[in-house]
């Protein structure tokens, strides 16, 4: 019987479960009479409808498809299915191996129990030595409370027409649980295809999930009726039920017509296109490149209109070194914009993030920490983590060895999280900040003022105003964003004199920009405005409008409104001949000199504004960051400069900093403090030739001597050990 959504809808109690789990055995009767009598009944085959054989497999279609209640609970079809019908390699202790096995141990097979001597060995006892000997077996899977919230997860998810996204330790089998809801969807739903996506082809059919996926359908071939023909199409990558027959010299496939097919990504998110399926399992998220872009591709083959008919569920480990762990990250976090799935985060709340993706962590269903029901014993799994993480460390030496093993065994999103060796920046100090940021968004993030810069009708001059319609990009990655025309941010208004003046050199400014009005990439242009005496940023611009000229526009006006001069990177024209056009060029300074030095090839210095975006440079913009992000505000407090940052999307862009990537914001910041630096160190050449040249009549003229040698003062005032020039 089919159940309505109403129905469905009022099954939710498994997700939000606070009591224990006891009797689980009531939802694995089938597998424990398979482990028993090695069939699922003992009925003699009798397909007339009206037979006990046939209505038992009827019955247990049913549940594996809708679900099974036994009224004071009720677990969802996939998870019936995973743990009746799917036998999986499990490791089991030694003495338990023969009862546990689902196949008959031959003669040669040997076991042992605590008293047995092994080559002159004793075994130690349980109690006396923290591992014990085990072996592989293949059976069925246990009873655990976590699969049982991640399958309730994944059944919510389908009913509001969503997605997921999973956070895993190592070690939980989600390989076989994958494996077994493709088989699901093979063997009990007619012309459905189930996907199993993967960046690298070896994670799907080196001991991936493919291979587990087709060592289960022996199984389920072998020992029920559901067995299907795959005369057609039959590989490694892709199997379906179908099989070829000839009538009146046509030959036509017939059949179930249900497929499992596998697909290697290498690195072309495009891929995914067209792949309307059922089911689609992202396999190994934590190292699949561009997979935010892939998996927007994938959303429109799985829904028409607001009518979604499939489920894609992600799921990966940390501990990776590379940018890929990105996306997953992105898909567990900020999922909403992706149609993910998101739930109270009650793991981890100090993230700043409210609702989040599924995490299962390492002290969740730790084989040595769980009771007979399947209930894990967290206090007792986190004691043991904390031992061997304790061990690991003062055995390795090595921390970044030890960061690893956090990463791939976590208790907590933010260890499945970390990037190792990937980036110069103080990861953990601004996911830090990040995450205050996000908890007390009233009084930072809320305070900003969001709005544009318009021409006063009267003066020409620049004035700011609120736009409640307009949006700033507020996180990366932002390919859930539709519009990226971006609006300005005002953390801090002008400071201006008595006389109501700006002084000219307080403010500076970094631009990245880009010259092509056609979004071909997912770049966009981005300017900052420094303080240069309190080293905080105070305003921002990132976007990209339909058309250059007017981000070009919005950022001339963005250096008027704080008196400010740019530096930018020069090697696109475009922001160059704006500003020559509307005569503003004065705006952007000369080639800073203290780069002259970092630049090989001379030629690039010809440009005489702005700043070449050479390898060189940019690598010594970035130590001028990190220089800057760890600079006390005052000595002696633990309070940097990046404490003072208030854009999310900038901190979330120095946190996933790699060399593959597209980071504009920060290259934004490169220009910005290789000026900052210049105008700090850089003293100008008395003897410079391009002098002003003077008529000697008033050249010799006294008073015009004491004059220009007053107005060629340097006013010079600290603040933070930094010297401000001004004019």
């Amino acid at each position: 019987m089919r159940l309505t959504i109403e129905q469905l809808k009022e099954q939710r109690i498994g997700l939000y479960r606070k009591e224990p789990h006891y009797n689980a055995d009531e939802f694995t009767v089938a597998a424990q009479h398979f482990k028993e009598f090695g069939a699922y009944t003992n009925h003699p085959v009798n397909t007339s409808p009206k037979s006990k054989w046939y209505k038992f497999w009827v019955e247990e279609a049913r549940r594996s498809v809708y679900g099974y209640n036994i009224g004071r609970d009720y677990i969802p079809g996939y998870f019936y299915w995973y743990l009746n019908y799917c036998p999986i390699e499990k490791a089991v202790p030694i003495e338990d191996a023969d009862k546990e096995s689902i196949f008959t141990l031959n003669e040669n097979n040997l076991s042992y129990s605590d008293d047995d001597d092994i080559f002159g060995l004793t075994i130690p006892d349980e109690d006396d030595y923290d591992t014990f000997m085990a072996e592989r077996v293949t059976s069925f899977p246990d009873y655990w409370d976590y699969d049982y919230k991640y399958f309730h997860y994944l059944n919510e998810a389908e009913i509001n027409g969503e997605h997921a996204a999973v956070l895993k330790t190592r070690g939980r089998g989600y390989s076989y649980k994958g494996g077994s809801m493709l088989n699901r969807n093979f063997y009990l739903l007619p012309r459905s295809k189930s996907y199993a996506f993967a960046n690298e082809k070896e994670y799907l059919i080196s001991d991936g999930l493919l291979t587990k996926t087709w060592d289960m359908m022996g199984h389920i071939e072998t020992h029920t009726p559901w067995g299907k023909r795959k005369a057609r199409t039959d590989t490694m990558m892709h199997k379906k039920a179908s099989y070829l027959k000839m009538h009146k010299g046509i030959q036509s496939e017939l059949g179930f017509l249900s497929e499992i097919i596998g697909v290697s990504f290498k690195n072309n998110p495009d891929k995914a296109r067209g792949k309307r399926g059922k089911l689609i399992l992202w396999e190994e998220s934590g190292v699949f490149p561009d997979l935010l872009r892939a998996w927007n591709i994938a959303l429109s083959s799985m829904a028409q209109g607001r009518m979604v008919y499939g489920l894609m569920v992600a799921f990966g480990t940390g501990g990776t070194d590379t940018d890929d762990l990105l996306g997953l990250e992105t898909l567990y976090s900020r999922g909403k914009g992706y149609k993910v799935y998101m739930i109270p985060n009650k793991i981890e709340p100090e993230m700043g993030y409210d609702k989040t993706g599924f995490f299962v962590g390492e002290q969740h269903n730790n084989e040595a920490a769980m009771d007979k029901n399947g209930n894990s014993l967290v206090d007792k799994a986190m004691g043991m983590i904390e031992t061997d993480r304790e061990q690991i460390l003062k055995d390795s030496q090595n921390r970044e060895s030890y960061l690893r093993y956090i990463a791939e065994k976590p208790t907590k999103p933010s260890e499945a999280l970390l990037q190792i060796g990937s980036n110069m920046f103080p990861i953990d100090l601004l996911k830090q900040h990040k995450a205050y940021l996000l908890t007390h968004k009233s009084t930072w993030l809320d305070s900003t003022w969001i709005g544009d810069l318009m021409p006063n009708p009267e003066t020409g001059e620049p004035e700011f105003k609120l736009a409640p319609t307009m949006s700033i990009i507020d996180h990366y990655p932002h390919d859930d964003i539709m519009d990226w025309s971006g609006a300005i941010a005002i953390y801090e208004p002008p400071i201006k004199n008595r006389d109501g003046i700006i002084p000219f050199g307080r403010y500076i400014s970094g631009n990245d920009n880009y010259d092509h009005d056609d979004a071909t990439t997912s770049s966009l242009g981005s300017t900052f405005i420094l303080d240069r005496i309190t080293e905080r940023i105070v305003a921002e611009y990132t976007g990209r409008p339909i058309t250059a000229d007017r981000f070009y526009e919005r950022n001339r006006m963005l250096l008027e409104y704080y008196n400010a001069r740019q530096n930018f990177e020069n090697n696109l024209r475009g922001l160059e001949q704006h500003m020559r056009k509307v005569r503003k060029d004065h705006l952007l300074v000369d080639t800073p000199e203290i780069i002259k030095d970092k630049v090989a090839d001379a030629r690039v210095l010809n440009r005489k504004k702005g700043t070449p975006g050479t390898a060189p440079i940019k690598k010594y913009g970035m130590q001028r960051i990190l220089e800057w992000l760890l600079r006390e505000v005052e000595k002696g407090t633990g309070i940097y400069n990046l404490h003072k940052i208030r854009s999310i999307a900038l901190l979330d862009e120095l946190i996933y900093w790699n060399s593959k990537g597209n980071f504009d914001r920060v290259d934004a910041l490169i220009y910005l403090f290789i000026l900052h630096e210049d105008m700090y160190h850089h003293i100008p050449d008395p003897e410079q030739t391009n002098k002003p040249k003077i008529h000697p009549f008033f050249a010799e003229n006294p008073l015009f001597k004491q004059n220009m040698k007053d107005n060629n003062k340097i006013i010079m005032s600290t603040s933070n050990n930094k010297t401000l020039f001004k004019q």
